[in-house]
């Protein structure tokens, strides 16, 4: 078990600093380019009022970025409904769930009692540094600290773990 730990922790550490390496490369883009590549999602609302309407956008966000940085959880995390738990639990359904009710999956009793429930503040504060945000969580993970990696990270958490 404690091998396999090792590995583990390990395997999160080439991924932390082979994709510094992969984001530290992108500075040299313009940086609109290195924010999210995003065309807008017409809201529910205005799909109802203007159906016709051929100004309405259709497109879906395409965040690259968000793809790229979500290489540091996905040695952890799933993302897909019905994949099993990793070292992490699946991410399946996050937004507005309270933290650490998985089904599965044993949490940290500092993260249950934490009464978290799961928005994009919450999981800021917590992509940003784990440990500080719930300290003595299990979750080893150094953070993603540049508002725009974040912003990026959560655009694309919420597309693919949505329901």
């Amino acid at each position: 078990m404690k091998v396999q730990l090792v590995k583990q922790n390990i395997t999160i550490l080439l991924l932390l600093m082979f994709t510094g390496v992969l984001i530290s490369c992108d500075k040299q883009q313009k940086e609109s380019e290195t924010a999210i590549e995003k065309t807008t999602v017409p809201s529910n609302e205005s799909i109802k009022s203007d159906k016709n309407d051929s100004n309405q956008p259709t497109k879906v966000a395409v965040n690259s970025l968000g793809k790229r940085l979500f290489i540091l959880c996905a040695s952890c995390h799933n993302v897909k409904k019905g994949e099993p738990h990793k070292v992490g639990p699946n991410l399946h359904g996050i937004f507005g769930q309270q933290a650490g009710v998985t089904k599965g999956f044993v949490f940290s009793e500092e993260l249950i009692n934490k009464d978290i429930i799961w928005d994009e503040e919450t999981i800021r504060k917590w992509i940003e540094n784990p440990a500080e945000y719930v300290p003595g969580t299990k979750m080893a993970f150094v953070g993603v600290k540049k508002p725009a990696q974040q912003d990026a990270l959560i655009a694309y958490l919420k597309e693919v773990t949505k329901k």
